[in-house]
């Protein structure tokens, strides 16, 4: 038949004899087999990078109900505790008060002034063995120095009595008398885990609350504080969803992988660098993930759990209602000052950020920013204060810019002080380069800046490699939106600090034309 070689016809000189696909062939095996490699290390990345995310939202789940659950019960202990030495150092007689709003978990209220054991709320005391135990735990306490009394915090004893685990927190005070007294309250581990811990699992987490066993799992996160006696491990079911879901992602991977062994140079090019592109992209979210999951994740655990709280009508008096009203109102603006920060630098990066410049009175805005915030500082048991002239030039500024250059600078003092709670503002006049402006200082006592971060300060994202810096969180976004916004005032901003000193920053920002016009003309 035309157009086919015969078995008999000879092979043209010069020709080469191998296989049948010829040099191009090889050059297809082994683009194929590139293509190949680099599609199975695709793979494994993938199937890595998926494992570590399921893993990483479940650990960050456990970790929220671990901190929220420990939270709690501090909170809870701490209340009781202060209502109890409140009443104990302003009665008169036998320390016997009412029974309080308390947690249902707490099995008793006690004091001691070293001659006897007094149940606060009910009459009587508990069984003899647990009496006993009492007693000699709390004149222990009882009998320690003056310089280990009242102010220092609380002490937490944990025993077994009457074949019970018991969990004493204890905290001295004054009496009347000027002597000394220890409150305590007494609970049971289970039934803290029953009223508190265990309503904060949810069946769609995957998630169960467990007593160390050493039992072999992908991961556990302890408990601590007053819930230490648990730790929460994914459940079988769980492990088992996972494992189903990186198999599936697996051999989907596998499959397009296969499918474009067979395509052609170009369709292997556009792979790889979708490839690429993706590898990149799951690098961006995990990094995203880490900067702000930290920031995100506290604010909205503690507005859905006071929320819930609400909801369920737990809180049984007015007063308990009022103050889960207010922590959800601080968490809400913590919350939305971190989503703005976001949505402008993203549009600051996009050179979309506007400003509406009017010649504005600061003492206005930098008064109603800071009361704002007051109760914030309160809450924080912040030393702070604002001192402004009487007499200020006019600004060219966009109100809600400045405010947000206030908000981010309180809220920055507010998260890297410690020992020393304490801020100053300070707001006059000033003279930079034969123009007049307003000089606006923040003054604290907090953990300082290393000389070396000072000349990345203001860059977007940028995060101390100090430990005492990544331990407080952030995004990194803060100073640099400060940056930003004074100098498309046309301001500058300086910084000065020493570690454990704390930090000074400068704002200048120049009057307003119309002001120094006028000074001039009056001049």
């Amino acid at each position: 038949m035309p157009g086919l070689l015969r078995p008999s016809a000879r092979v043209p000189r010069g020709s080469t004899t191998g296989p049948p696909w010829g040099r191009a062939g090889l050059w297809v095996a082994a683009l194929a087999l590139s293509l190949a490699a680099v599609g199975m290390v695709f793979v494994v990345r993938q199937v890595k990078s998926l494992t570590g995310m399921l893993q990483t939202q479940a650990q960050l789940r456990a970790t929220q109900i671990a901190e929220t659950a420990r939270t709690l019960a501090d909170r809870q202990v701490d209340s009781v505790l202060r209502e109890v030495v409140g009443h104990l150092q302003m009665r008169s007689g036998d320390p016997w008060v009412p029974g309080g709003d308390w947690p249902g978990w707490i099995d008793g209220v006690f004091a001691h002034e070293g001659t006897k054991i007094y149940t606060i709320a009910e009459p009587g005391l508990p069984g003899a063995e647990l009496s006993d135990w009492l007693n000699a735990q709390l004149l222990e306490i009882l009998r320690r120095p003056d310089s280990e009394a009242e102010g220092v915090g609380r002490d937490v004893i944990f025993g077994s009595v009457e074949g019970q685990s018991r969990v004493l927190v204890c905290r001295r005070y004054r009496t009347a008398a000027a002597g000394s007294g220890v409150a305590a309250l007494m609970f049971q581990p289970e039934r803290l885990r029953e009223n508190l811990v265990e309503p904060l699992l949810s069946g769609r987490d995957g998630l169960e609350l467990v007593e160390p066993t050493g039992v072999a799992r992908p991961w556990s996160q302890p408990m601590f504080g007053l819930v230490r006696f648990w730790e929460i491990q994914p459940t079988p079911d769980s492990l088992r969803q996972q494992r189903s879901t990186v198999i599936g992602h697996t051999l989907a991977y596998v499959s397009l992988t296969i499918l474009a062994m067979a395509t052609l140079l170009v369709a292997v090019a556009y792979l790889g660098r979708l490839a690429q592109r993706e590898v990149a992209l799951a690098e961006m979210k995990a990094n995203f993930v880490a900067d702000v999951s930290h920031e995100l994740k506290t604010p909205l655990a503690t507005i859905q759990l006071f929320s819930e709280t609400l909801q369920s009508g737990r809180a049984s008096t007015e007063e308990k209602r009022q103050e889960y009203y207010a922590v959800i109102s601080r968490e809400t603006v913590r919350l939305t000052n971190l989503i703005n920060n976001i949505l402008d630098f993203s549009r600051i990066e996009a050179d979309r950020r506007e400003y509406t410049l009017k010649p504005t009175d600061l003492r206005e805005v930098i008064r109603e920013t800071y009361e704002s915030y007051v109760p914030q500082l309160d809450h924080h048991h912040f030393q702070h204060r604002l001192v402004m002239s009487d007499s200020l030039p006019l600004v060219d500024a966009d109100r809600d810019a400045i405010a947000q250059v206030v908000l981010n600078l309180m809220n920055n003092t507010l998260k890297y002080s410690s020992d020393d709670p304490d801020l100053t503002i300070d707001v006059a006049c000033d003279t930079r380069r034969d123009h007049q402006g307003v000089l606006i200082s923040f003054h604290d006592r907090g953990i300082g800046i290393r000389p070396e971060d000072h000349a990345r300060l203001f860059e977007g994202f940028f995060r101390a490699a100090d430990s005492r810096v990544r331990q407080r969180g952030g995004t990194g976004l803060g100073l640099a939106l400060v940056k930003h916004i004074v100098e498309a005032h046309g301001g500058s901003i300086q910084v000065e600090s020493r570690l454990v000193k704390g930090t000074t920053f400068r704002i200048f920002l120049p009057a307003s034309e119309s002001t120094e016009s006028s000074n001039g003309s009056s001049s």
